[in-house]
């Protein structure tokens, strides 16, 4: 089992030093009385911070793959930092929406430009994630549904809108609540909260208030909320989308809730 964080608010998050939104997936109950199993899916913010002691405990844990949804000017910016002995899987499935690549954020800013910073930017921002990659969440769902790649965690940048994408589908193709999973959601502004403040102090330099930088920064339900509303509006059901926009099969959402279901 994963060495969690029972001293931290948010008790699924692991331990790490560098990287301090790494959770488990793990222990949500679904709507037929089963649970996720711990220690097998994680998700996260990204890895570039890792110190050793933190690859030895990935190593420790057996983790098999790490998926990196970052743009490439995100990954190349900040490479993950993994044991560089191979036993990782290290894959970059980069997830950038036309409009917007997160590692220009702060050049943009500087440059005056600012007009993305609202909650409806980043409302139809979920949509795109959702329509337009939908073979990055369904390559991800594969890669989860056999259990010699797991451990597995995927990770973006701060570990809340793209791989909060890719655990809702996740969650929800599973059976676990929307309701449990709108609060898997919300952890990641207490995970979050100490490593941003420094960024908080650098956008009040450019004018910029916390509220209006919080659509950006943290991890508001709204977004989410209205992306569900859209999938279901749209394709009836979580499986339907997977099936149709991702590229899965029947046979590998039933891997998935077998082998991830207790």
């Amino acid at each position: 089992m994963p060495e969690l964080d029972a001293r931290h608010p948010c008790p699924q998050r692991l331990p790490l030093s560098g990287a301090v939104n790494f959770r488990d997936l793990g222990g949500y109950r679904t709507i037929h009385k089963r649970q996720v199993k711990r220690g097998l899916v994680f998700r996260s913010d990204h890895l570039s911070r890792l110190t050793a002691e933190d690859q030895a405990m990935l190593q420790r844990l057996r983790f098999k793959v790490v998926c990196d949804l970052r743009t490439l000017q995100e990954q190349q910016q900040h490479p993950d930092l993994l044991p560089d002995d191979g036993s990782i899987r290290h894959l970059l499935l980069p997830v950038q929406a036309a409009n917007f690549d997160p590692a220009l954020a702060m050049a943009r800013l500087r440059s005056g430009e600012s007009d993305w910073l609202s909650l409806d930017f980043f409302i139809s921002l979920y949509r795109q994630y959702l329509e337009d990659f939908g073979p990055t969440w369904g390559q991800i769902l594969r890669l989860i549904a056999v259990p010699a790649n797991l451990p597995l965690v995927f990770h973006c940048t701060g570990g809340k809108d793209r791989t909060g994408i890719c655990a809702t589908l996740l969650l929800l193709t599973l059976g676990v609540r929307e309701e449990d999973i709108f609060r898997d959601h919300d952890l990641s502004n207490l995970c979050n909260a100490e490593r941003l403040r420094p960024i908080y102090a650098g956008y009040a330099e450019l004018g910029i208030t916390p509220e209006r930088a919080a659509p950006y920064l943290q991890a508001p339900r709204e977004p989410l909320a209205t992306m569900l509303a859209y999938l279901h509006q749209s394709y009836g059901t979580v499986d339907q989308y997977l099936l149709t926009k991702a590229g899965l099969d029947e046979t590998t959402l039933a891997a998935l809730r077998s082998n991830l279901l207790e």
